[in-house]
């Protein structure tokens, strides 16, 4: 089918930052817990999921604020979660674009493109640099989170084309790759370091390495 416009995810797929992991890892080494940081992160994901599809909307800043006051709760721990929800945002904030992504999208030259990205204001106001796109679309504006295909109606709708006539970008196999199919959209899963799909998840229509990968698919 012939791609007339191209969505893409912001982190993880145009934009790198320090790994979140980073946060779990301070929470047992402050705490000295004897609890592995993999099951800390685990249990910490399953938060973000289970409150980024929950309704009514909130956004990043709430949803971490609760989320990890609960997650220190069920460690036993007695402390604010205020420096790791300040950590979380300094992580998220403090971005820089993957080496090729601003040449690919300059190449994409008359395909109309935007981002969809789960995201607060604050977030989008820290980006260092200006995106050649039509639009940026995050969660706090469309008040709800990938994988919900709202996120991805909404950008479509904003395009002016088909659902089957956009291909979405993105480096989660949850967020994009399953929450663009429930859309509707063609897919090309970012897998930058060759990770395995979860069996739940809808194979994408691409698979690639980097965004160099994009191009081709488009000619």
């Amino acid at each position: 089918m012939p791609i007339k416009a191209v969505t893409l995810d912001a982190y993880g797929t145009l934009l790198r930052n320090e790994s979140l992991m980073l946060i779990p890892q301070r929470i047992v080494a402050d705490h000295r817990l004897s609890v592995p940081v993999e099951d800390v992160w685990h249990a910490w994901a399953a938060l973000y999921f289970e409150a980024t599809q929950a309704t009514p909307f909130r956004t990043l800043r709430a949803i971490e604020s609760a989320n990890i006051a609960r997650l220190l709760h069920s460690l036993g721990i007695r402390a604010s979660a205020d420096p790791y929800v300040d950590l979380f945002f300094e992580v998220t904030t403090r971005v820089e674009p993957y080496p090729e992504a601003l040449a690919v999208l300059d190449a994409l030259a008359d395909i109309p493109a935007a981002i969809v990205s789960n995201a607060d204001h604050e977030h989008v106001a820290a980006w260092p640099m200006v995106w050649p796109v039509q639009f940026v679309l995050i969660s706090e504006a469309a008040q709800a989170y990938k994988p919900d295909p709202l996120l991805f109606r909404r950008a479509v709708e904003r395009l002016g084309v088909a659902p089957h006539e956009v291909l979405h970008v993105g480096d989660s196999d949850v967020d994009d790759v399953s929450g663009a199919k429930a859309a509707g959209l063609q897919v090309a899963w970012v897998n930058r370091d060759g990770r395995r799909r979860r069996p739940d998840v809808p194979a994408p229509d691409f698979e690639i390495a980097d965004l160099t990968g994009l191009l081709p698919l488009l000619r």
